[in-house]
């Protein structure tokens, strides 16, 4: 049985603050923090990532949220992002036996492109983008949902340009991430790559995050959610350095 240090449940509960605070960033700060200081092997923490982000999409989606998703364009992106999920499963399996420090490198990239991504205000667009700009997108988050369980950035960006309501956006970015964590539970399954720390883990790690989510929604804190999302986004581009030297150290 793996054993959980005290540290990773703390970074769980630490990324389930900013993320019902902010609506940012709970697997960025996870995978970030057990990269940095190696709490745990990296398909380990991104596994526990999916089900708990799988989760929190589900909690956000009941009541019907689903309902305002547009069902054409989601499957586009679907279409795009499933054999990137294959491709990035297999990349992280294969990387975290081979070439370890390859992997904390592609981390950190990540981590400073998503951070950059975040600083960047999308400009709205004045028509709504066809379906080849979902195709492309979820392509980008498929390989980065299936390497890092971190498919939130390419097409949080994308859908944040388009000219429609914020209550679209958001119902259609928690459908993704969780038919994305579905996914990419499902390929892991039928691979055999999830093992019994995984599921652990997962385990040990989901009453901290839903606790900590009721908390942080009764009790919010009096700093304004922009400050602590811009001192989150601080941290992360700075662990994102410090994994990506690291790597190359």
């Amino acid at each position: 049985m793996q054993d959980v240090s005290i540290w990773l449940l703390l970074v769980f509960i630490l990324g389930s603050y900013v993320q019902s605070i902010t609506g940012f960033a709970f697997g960025l700060i996870v995978m970030s923090v057990v990269g940095l200081f190696s709490l745990v092997p990296l398909d380990i923490a991104a596994f526990a990532v999916s089900v708990l982000s799988m989760t929190n999409a589900a909690t956000g989606l009941y009541g019907g949220a689903w309902k305002q998703v547009n069902a054409k364009n989601l499957l586009v992106f679907f279409i795009s992002s499933t054999p990137m999920i294959v491709i990035g499963v297999y990349l992280l399996d294969y990387f975290g036996k081979n070439a370890l420090n390859w992997l904390q490198l592609f981390l950190g990239i990540t981590i400073i492109l998503a951070c950059l991504m975040s600083l960047i205000k999308p400009k709205k667009s004045t028509e709504p983008s066809g379906s080849s700009g979902y195709f492309v997108f979820g392509a980008l988050s498929g390989i980065l949902g299936g390497l890092f369980s971190t498919a939130g950035p390419p097409i949080s960006y994308f859908m944040y340009r388009q000219p429609i309501s914020i209550e679209v956006i958001r119902s259609t970015l928690l459908s993704v991430f969780f038919v994305a964590n579905v996914l990419r539970i499902t390929i892991m399954g039928g691979s055999g790559q999830i093992t019994m720390p995984m599921v652990w883990i997962s385990l040990i790690g989901f009453p901290c995050v839903v606790i900590t989510a009721l908390l942080a929604k009764r009790y919010p804190p009096k700093i304004s959610p922009q400050i602590i999302k811009r001192i989150a986004l601080a941290l992360l581009l700075l662990s994102g350095v410090s994994l990506s030297l690291k790597a190359l150290l």
